[in-house]
């Protein structure tokens, strides 16, 4: 199973919410490889530590041009349940390849404006590749960095991705401590002090997200999903 972490922007919490749901993984017990493509190598540098870093989760950072060759040799190395791919934030031809191998498309975005904006263009992106093989993606919206207490600003945005027609997740990644840590101990939440409120409340949110997830894949494709979606997409990139 691949699911990519997609934003056309920087800053939207891909990176977070990547490393975040690869632990969730992880501690339910799958086999769960991170490929990192986007150029700060967040993702990568935060879980470097062979020590902090659990057995069954494993992270490559490969050359994004390379990347349908490293897929191919993650599935034969490491043989994980699932892959995880995140993106850089701008259009290259990573973007359309890690796209279309995806059985999922999660597009992170809090609700500012000029988030949502790039979350419908992403969007448009995505439809776009699958039209080309006459094929229908699957794809949502997950919103991040929510405040805890709910204001105008905010709702308007939920009702601005609702009015865009934007598939989006029920489940949302909110601004905990929690999040920002992981850079800084190399521990996902799952894997933290879970007795602190602010990592209890991250995991909370990681399982819901997780279970939303399994759902929506397994309501798709059953559950055995098909190897490759789009293999030919290099010829159409």
């Amino acid at each position: 199973m691949i699911i990519t972490l997609a934003s056309s922007k920087g800053g939207v919490g891909k990176s977070t919410t990547c490393a975040a749901l690869a632990g969730a993984y992880a501690k339910s017990g799958h086999r769960v490889h991170v490929i990192d493509l986007d150029g700060n190598r967040c993702v990568s540098r935060w879980l470097a530590d062979d020590a902090t870093r659990p057995a069954n989760l494993t992270v490559s950072a490969p050359d994004p041009q390379i990347l349908t060759e490293h897929l191919q040799e993650t599935a034969r190395h490491y043989a994980p349940d699932l892959i995880l791919i995140d993106i850089a934030g701008s259009y290259e031809q990573a973007l359309t390849i890690a796209i279309a191998r995806a059985h999922l498309t999660i597009i992170p975005a809090s609700t500012s404006e000029a988030e949502i904006f790039e979350a419908a263009r992403v969007a448009r992106h995505i439809q776009t590749i699958f039209a080309a093989f006459g094929k229908i993606p699957l794809y949502r919206v997950l919103v991040t960095r929510v405040a805890p207490l709910v204001t105008h600003a905010q709702a308007h945005g939920f009702n601005e991705i609702s009015r865009l027609k934007l598939p989006m997740l029920k489940s949302i990644v909110a601004q905990r401590a929690a999040y920002l840590e992981i850079g800084l101990s190399g521990l996902t939440p799952h894997f933290a002090d879970r007795a602190r409120p602010t990592t209890a409340k991250a995991v909370a949110e990681l399982e819901a997200l997780r279970k939303e997830i399994d759902a929506l894949l397994t309501s798709t494709y059953g559950e055995q999903p098909p190897a490759e979606l789009n293999p030919e997409v290099e010829l159409a990139s």
